[in-house]
This record gives structure tokens, sequence and C-alpha cells, in this order.
């Protein structure tokens, strides 16, 4: 399963839209989110799930689906989306099996703001109805140079007893190569300063320091998120925009942003390479495999755009194979130079340790009982070392599970049980007595070897 994180910062044009021009006049404009949720329903029938989200969406609203790692369009059927126009609202379905660990759905007003559904993959089936439909709008205001105010209001009135809350983040290189995403603390320190207020609107100032606006130089750009939980098969709902308040705005300057690292993949998956480019005017970007194009043969999905600050390169690879493995790059040719990003993207093929699926099944005070879940290809074999409580090389099993992923793959549940001999209820320390594992997991592909503490 792809990083969690990914859904929090995703490096991406598709979780920021930015507004590089300000002036005094447009202290109080305020910016629409446009589009609104009506309903979102998930249906199951064995290993195939479908899951349906209803919008009221303005024309050239953008939208795509979000699974994991990979951007699809919302009407892709060979990704298994499709939309269909209602009287006054789009009804947007995908199609998958095993639900994965994350899926949301993300729509792009022409008003800058980013809006992301973000769903509730494993809670039972059903359909939820929103009599009330929430819309967002955005304000930024340029107080100094160092200075700047943000503020979102809502329809209904955001209820400062719930447990929405506001973010500001910076997208900075601090004179480096790359891009990277820094959340901003409240907590008062020499660099930068947030304070923020809980009302009927969310708001939030921050000031920067002259030594951090010397630091940035002439690339920085802040980003304001207003996330609201929800209870139920739409988990959570965020707004999110982004500002470039560099002090010196050079035309043409552009930085990579830093990319995840890909986890392992398992044979017959689709593979997701994404390029990335924040600045002004960045130029498209390629995305190669060892210096070489990619053959249009081995993708099943490309998306390419540009605007005039944020460059995007989206290949999805049609099967991790072993020939697909190697070494990616997101390359830019500007004005006869080629600049490559320093940060390449690796595919590999090995097993893969599920850690949602992995936890303690059942503890009592002298026995433990865990289970340990990886994925890889057929055949796959799990070996784990035990820690202090035992001598044996390895721990025997007590039970294992195959379940059947795919053509190539598998996933394998193995349960271990400790018995721990003279350990007192008052004398045991979690961090001594816990169960401990040293594992390696291999398949014909590869093998990973991990630790993991219960």
């Amino acid at each position: 399963m792809r990083k969690i994180t990914f859904l929090f910062v995703l490096q991406s044009c598709f979780l920021f839209s930015v507004s590089n021009v300000y002036s005094e006049s447009e202290a109080e404009k305020w910016f629409n989110s446009g589009s609104s949720v009506i309903s979102a329903s998930k249906t199951s029938s064995g290993d195939d799930v479908r899951l349906q989200i209803e919008m009221s969406i303005p024309i050239n609203t953008i939208v795509v689906w979000g699974v994991d790692q990979m951007i699809i369009g919302a009407d892709e059927k060979t990704f298994g989306t499709s939309l269909s126009t209602l009287s006054n609202t789009t009804l947007f379905t995908l199609e998958i099996k095993d639900p994965p660990e994350a899926v949301f759905f993300l729509t792009f007003s022409d008003n800058e703001i980013v809006t992301t559904h973000m769903f509730d993959t494993i809670r039972e089936d059903g359909t939820i109805k929103f009599d009330n439909p929430i819309t967002c709008q955005s304000s930024f205001s340029k107080i100094s140079d160092s200075e700047y105010d943000f503020v979102y209001r809502c329809n209904p009135e955001l209820d400062p007893r719930n447990d929405w809350y506001m973010e500001v983040g910076m997208f900075t290189s601090f004179k480096s190569e790359m891009v990277e995403y820094k959340q901003i603390e409240s907590s008062e320190n020499k660099y930068v300063n947030l304070t923020t207020e809980r009302n009927s609107t969310a708001k939030a100032k921050v000031v920067l320091s002259d030594e951090t606006m010397e630091r940035v130089g002439d690339f920085l750009f802040l980003q304001s998120s207003l996330t609201l939980p929800m209870d139920g098969l739409i988990k959570s709902i965020l707004y999110r925009r982004v500002y470039d308040i560099s002090k010196m705005k050079t035309i043409k300057k552009f930085k990579f942003l830093k990319a995840f690292e890909q986890e392992p993949l398992l044979e017959g998956e689709m593979v997701p390479i994404n390029c990335e480019a924040i600045g002004r005017n960045p130029p498209p970007i390629q995305v190669k495999r060892d210096r070489k194009g990619i053959n249009s043969s081995e993708t099943i999905y490309n998306l390419k755009d540009n605007t005039n600050v944020w460059s995007i390169s989206y290949v999805t690879l049609l099967r991790a194979s072993k020939e697909i493995e190697g070494n990616y790059s997101c390359v830019v040719e500007m004005d006869g130079e080629t600049f490559i990003s320093p940060q390449k993207i690796e595919v590999n093929l090995k097993p893969r340790l599920r850690w949602d699926l992995t936890k303690i099944l059942k503890s009592k005070q002298n026995q433990t009982r865990v289970r340990v879940v990886v994925e890889g290809a057929k055949g796959v074999v799990l070996n784990c070392r035990n820690n202090k409580w035992s001598r044996n090389r390895y721990l025997p099993m007590s039970t294992e599970k195959r379940t059947k992923i795919s053509e190539w793959s598998e996933r394998l549940e193995t349960e271990y049980t400790w018995k721990r001999k003279n350990i007192d209820q008052d004398e045991f320390n979690s961090s001594l007595h816990s169960p401990f594992l040293s594992c390696i997991a291999e398949d014909k592909n590869g093998n990973l070897a991990f630790e993991h503490t219960f």
C-alpha cells in the first residue's frame, strides 16, 4: 500500500493552485471553492467495490480521482472511472478491487481552490446524503512583505466546538535544488510565527522573520488549508490554496518538487511515476527511464499539464514486471539546456509489509498472539526471529493463510504466539516486554527485511 502521507501533502498541482500577483485592493477578495458534495455511496460485491460521489460542480471545474499515489481521470474506463450527468448534478463512479489504503476525489475551481473529499474505504456499505451541502470560500491579505492573513468562511457557518482545523505550510527550497513542504507550527520561533483563530470563520496570521525571507530568497510559497472532519463514508473535506509570496519573482525560475519514495511493487500492479515542478512559467516535464523516453506501449495513462506556476507529468505504467525496473527521472529542456531532477525514482519488485493489517490479535498477562501480513509473488515466504523471550532462531507460526491478489501475486497472513514466563502484571514494561519481530519476506523477485514492535 502507498504511504498515507501522500494524501496530506500530495506534492502536486492537484493539491494547490497559485496566485502570484497581489495588490492591497485584493485584500478583501473572496475565492469560492465552487463545488459541493450532495451524496456518496459504497457498494461491495466480493472483492469488487463501487464508490460513487454526487457533486454540484460549476462549469470549467476539473475533477479527478486519487487512488493511493495514482491520479485518475473522472471518465477513464480502463481505470474503472465513469460519470453521468443528472438534472443539476454529476454522479462520479470509481470501481476497484480490494479497497486501497486511500481513495479521494479532487475538484479544482477556476477560483483557485482545490477541494479534496476523502473516503473511508473500510467503512461498511451504505449511502450518506448531505441535506445542507457545504461550500467554503478563502481569502488572502498581504499586510506587509513579511506578514500575511488567511481566512476561510463556510456555509453552513463553522462551529468552533467542532473538530475542524486550519493549517499553514511553506513550499520552499532554502537554496537547495528541490522544493519541500514544511508545516508551520503554532509555537513561536525566531523564523516564523503563526497564530490562528477559531470562530464562525477560520483565521490564520503568519509573520516571517527577516532571516527567513533572506534564506528563501526568491522562492517561497505559502499554503493555507481548512480540514472539516466528517462522520460517514466521506471522512473529511479539505480545502487548500497556495500563494507565491517570493520577495523577487524571477521569470522562468522553477524547481522540482521532491518526489515520494516508490513503495515496493507487486508484479501486475499499475506503476505511477509522478513528476512535478513549481515556479513561474515552468516548462513541460518529460518522464524518462535510464535517460531514455518511455515507449507509449508501456503506458496506460499519461497526464501532462502546465500553467504559469506549475508543471506536471504523470505516467502510469500498465503492469509492473522485471522489464520495467530501473531508475526514472524528471527531465526539463529549456533554452537549450537540460535540467534533470536530482532525485531518481526507483521501481523495484519485491514483497511488502502490510503495516495496516499487522497487529496484536489477543494479549493476556503472559501470552500475546499477533498477526503479520505480507504481500508478494506467488509462493512468498516469511521467516521471523523472536525477541529475547525465546532462543529459537525462527518462530514457528501457529497459522498461515494465503489469499490470491492477482494471477501473479498473493497475500500471506501468519500468526505467532508468545508465551512469557514469570512476568507479573506490576512488572510488565511495554518497552521491554512487547513482542518484537525481525523478519525477512522473500519471493521470486526479491526480499524485504523489516523489524516490527507491537
